[in-house]
């Protein structure tokens, strides 16, 4: 079933903040160790800044995945619009992980085997290590974020992950799944989505970083 979206709508994506060194050689979570994978102290200083600019601008709602690091994120982040983020287990990470002991070279190998095997496949048919598809993540992704949306009220603060948002963006954006790790997702980023007439979406910003000197006004 193809999700539907309500005309004027507004859609708040972010990735959770901060948990690990950005290196290549930084260390990843095991499967088992990934949804208690907490927010580095940098991490969190970098969510009061999306804090403080989400405090200027109205929120309805908010969710997120249920992995600790989406949760807390989600709690920083609302706490000046006193909200009660509620967490959803279809919005959790998608499931590559490394060996034991691995980094985020290794991490980032899984993801672009992924996209060549997206370019061979249907999403239906490409699994994960855990026995899942593509498919079927994204669509219960999409499902869980189209109920949020029609139930409202907007505008809508929804915190997931960095592999997620990507597939998310590239079906918001009409790209080939393949073409998802083209989308960056810095820790913290905000990406706004509306929804206009016929409920297409109409995506306003992608990747927008407060913490980045690169990505502030007048930089």
């Amino acid at each position: 079933m193809t999700p539907t979206w309500p005309e004027g709508a507004r859609l708040l994506l972010m990735r959770h903040g901060e948990t690990y060194p950005a290196r290549t050689d930084a260390t990843m979570a095991s499967a088992g160790e990934d949804p208690e994978l907490p927010l580095t102290p940098r991490g969190e200083a970098q969510l009061r800044e999306v804090a403080a600019w989400l405090a200027q601008h109205p929120l309805g709602a908010a969710h997120s995945s249920s992995f600790r690091r989406a949760r807390d994120t989600a709690r920083i982040v609302t706490a000046p619009h006193g909200l009660d983020p509620q967490p959803h287990e279809t919005l959790v990470e998608l499931p590559l992980h490394p060996p034991a002991g691995g980094t985020f070279r290794d991490v980032a190998r899984g993801y672009i085997a992924l996209a060549r095997a997206l370019e061979e496949r249907p999403a239906s048919e490409v699994r994960f290590e855990d026995g899942t598809t593509v498919g079927a993540r994204l669509d219960a992704a999409l499902t869980t974020l189209s109920e949020l949306v029609e139930s409202g009220p907007s505008p809508l603060l929804v915190v997931a992950h960095g592999g997620l948002n990507r597939f998310l963006l590239a079906h918001f954006l009409g790209l080939p799944l393949a073409r998802a790790l083209g989308l960056e997702q810095d820790f913290a980023c905000v990406n706004v989505i509306e929804f206009v007439r016929g409920g297409r979406a109409w995506v306003r910003a992608v990747n927008a970083t407060f913490h980045d000197p690169l990505k502030r006004d007048g930089a």
